[in-house]
């Protein structure tokens, strides 16, 4: 087992499963692409990505790491994000799964 004690700061981790309704796939995709490269290049920004689900389609997992509360909160009022958040519940089947962990350090490894 190779571990890496490395420990870094990663003070929130933003976890989220949504499933889409059938036929608003393209138009969450597109909402959500909207904002993927600028939410990427945010200052409080550690990482930010979507994914959809294996062998689910139409659930989508996003992931997501900020430095801050605070910087998750300018997050979602940025122009880019706001279309995604006004139209959700257009485009979410069923209650969406969104979960907020505040961490205080993550190693690597096991």
């Amino acid at each position: 087992m190779n571990e890496q004690t490395n420990s870094v700061d990663v003070p929130i981790v933003l976890a989220g499963r949504y499933k889409i309704k059938p036929g608003k796939r393209d138009r969450f995709l597109e909402l959500a692409n909207l904002g993927l490269e600028a939410s990427k290049a945010e200052p409080g920004n550690i990482s930010y990505s979507f994914y959809e689900e294996a062998g689910n389609s139409n659930s989508f997992i996003y992931f997501e790491e900020w430095k801050s509360r605070e910087a998750l909160a300018e997050h979602l009022k940025q122009p880019y994000i706001t279309p995604l958040l006004e139209e959700f519940s257009e485009l979410v089947d069923g209650e969406a799964d969104v979960r907020v962990y505040d961490i205080k350090s993550l190693t690597y490894g096991l």
